[in-house]
């Protein structure tokens, strides 16, 4: 197996502890553990945002207790990347061009950035759809970025059947981005956090 699948497979344990197969109608999602939410200190009206913002920083620690310094948490895109761009100033018709810096401290994070297999991995436990595509940018902006792995799981959203994971696998449209991201070297894994809602 090889290092960004060993990753990638802890990933999946982790929630094997923190989700539970869950079913709305006919619908299965993973929704989280009462013993989960009682750890982080939420109750049982929790907000979406806070449960999925300290969950990853649980697998953010987690992880980083086990790989070390291999493994690089809210990872800056581009971080120590030394681009630079022209642009025409425009000014009385002149073509004379002017440098810009870029402050990659104002461009959003990696949720865990393997730097031995330049491997990302994004941790989606909101709206995985939306989140699908900035993804996709951030890693498709970062040359250091190899492979993506885009971690969802499928969740209950009231008024939809069908979000999270298994929107995400089952869009064409998804499909056809992952197609043109080859185009720039880049490898997307879709990858189900708690494969029993949809096995």
């Amino acid at each position: 197996m090889s290092p960004k699948h060993l990753i990638a497979q802890d990933i999946r344990n982790f929630f094997a502890k923190v989700l539970e197969l869950k079913q709305a109608g006919n619908y299965k999602y993973a929704g989280y553990t009462d013993v989960w939410l009682k750890k982080l200190g939420l109750s049982k009206n929790y907000a979406r945002e806070s449960a999925a913002a300290r969950t990853t920083k649980c697998l953010q620690q987690f992880l980083k207790d086990k790989y070390g310094s291999r493994v690089n948490v809210e990872a800056q895109v581009g971080e120590n990347m030394s681009l630079r761009f022209s642009a025409e100033d425009g000014q009385n018709g002149d073509s004379g061009a002017k440098n810009t810096e870029i402050d990659f401290k104002k461009f959003q994070a990696f949720d865990i950035l393997d730097l031995e297999t330049n491997t990302a991995f994004e941790i989606s436990l909101s709206d995985a759809f939306a989140e699908f595509f900035k993804d996709l940018l951030k890693s498709l902006l970062d040359s250091r970025v190899k492979t993506l792995y885009f971690c969802a799981r499928n969740h209950k959203y009231l008024g939809s059947k069908k979000s999270g994971f298994i929107k995400v696998r089952d869009s064409s449209m998804v499909h056809q981005y992952i197609a043109l991201a080859k185009l720039y070297k880049l490898d997307v894994v879709l990858f189900d956090l708690f494969p029993q809602c949809n096995g």
